[in-house]
């Protein structure tokens, strides 16, 4: 861009915030986060709903607790909280770019690939394609999540404001297998998919999931940064893209080309029945079922993929420290 413009970025201390803030920032553009700890750089959502949003050329808004956080055990509040954590936040950052004299010239509003929903799918069927046209193929808490989300995103002012709406994937973070068992049970937070799932595959002990068929919609971090720059910048653009990779596998094959990236075995098959046990049966179908999710709109914008391909995003992103 020709000069250097104000982000402001909801959620900005998140994994995929802190990489966006990382790019934004070494092309020169300043940065404010919306946070709920109060800092340089940052204003706290209570500040924001009483004061209004600063000056600034867009805001992004990734702001919400992950719904597959492995710290919290899935219960009536939990849910509450996550609910809350996406709707409630949205609904405040829409108000306050409504209200403002000034408002930015894009709201990049992002949400999941869940909103595509679930359905049963046989033994010999194939799942169906869907890209951003696509309606959602039944309801479940995580597309019933995704709903709340978006629809609270869509009260902004489009007459004014230019509005993007991102439907991510399973981002992907860098994650190390390290030699001294000390360091091995260090387990990354707030980093991306992969260092949730690392230290079971580093003991030998990653399983395959359900069925093994379903869909994986994955995505590399530096595409989604990628995507985002290429949406805030790229005036012409509005309306929903998919940030997922192109390259989508079935679980099966991503979870043992990550097992061959870390150099250890796959030896068990986890069921269904386990996977509901042990993180609820409503988030569940985000590991056992699966939506086999294009980019159609997001490539025919003209975003080129950096990692289209699974196996050249892991050699970029599994290292092994001996």
């Amino acid at each position: 861009m020709s000069h250097a413009r104000h982000i402001v970025i909801g959620g900005g201390s998140g994994f995929v915030g802190r990489a966006l803030t990382n790019a934004l920032r070494a092309r020169g553009d300043r940065v404010t986060w919306i946070s709920r700890v109060p800092g340089s750089d940052r204003l706290t959502w209570d500040v924001l709903a009483r004061d209004g949003l600063p000056d600034c050329d867009a805001v992004v808004n990734l702001a919400g607790q992950h719904i597959l956080n492995p710290w919290r055990r899935w219960n009536a509040a939990y849910r509450e909280e996550v609910i809350q954590s996406r709707v409630q936040t949205t609904r405040t950052l829409v108000a306050a770019i409504n209200a403002g004299l000034r408002p930015p010239e894009v709201f990049v509003s992002t949400a999941g690939k869940c909103f595509y929903g679930t359905t049963e799918v046989g033994a010999r069927d194939a799942y169906p394609e869907l890209d951003e046209d696509s309606r959602p193929m039944g309801l479940d808490f995580p597309a019933e999540l995704v709903g709340l989300w978006e629809a609270a995103a869509e009260g902004v002012d489009t007459s004014r404001v230019r509005h993007v709406r991102l439907r991510m994937g399973i981002v992907l973070g860098s994650v190390t297998r390290e030699s001294a068992l000390g360091r091995l049970w260090r387990v990354g937070r707030a980093r991306g998919f992969l260092p949730i799932i690392r230290l079971p595959f580093c003991l030998g002990l990653g399983p395959v999931i359900g069925s093994g068929r379903q869909p994986f919609p994955w995505i590399h971090i530096d595409d989604v940064t990628g995507i985002l720059l290429h949406v805030i910048d790229r005036r012409d653009l509005d309306g929903r893209f998919n940030a997922v990779s192109p390259g989508i596998v079935p679980h099966e094959t991503f979870i043992r080309a990550f097992a061959r990236h870390l150099r250890r075995p796959i030896t068990w098959r986890a069921p269904g029945w386990l996977i509901e046990r042990v993180v609820g049966g409503e988030r569940s179908s985000i590991l056992l079922e699966g939506q086999l999710v294009r980019p159609k709109r997001t490539l025919a914008s003209g975003y080129r993929f950096r990692f289209p391909d699974l196996d050249a995003a892991l050699d970029d992103l599994v290292k092994i420290s001996v």
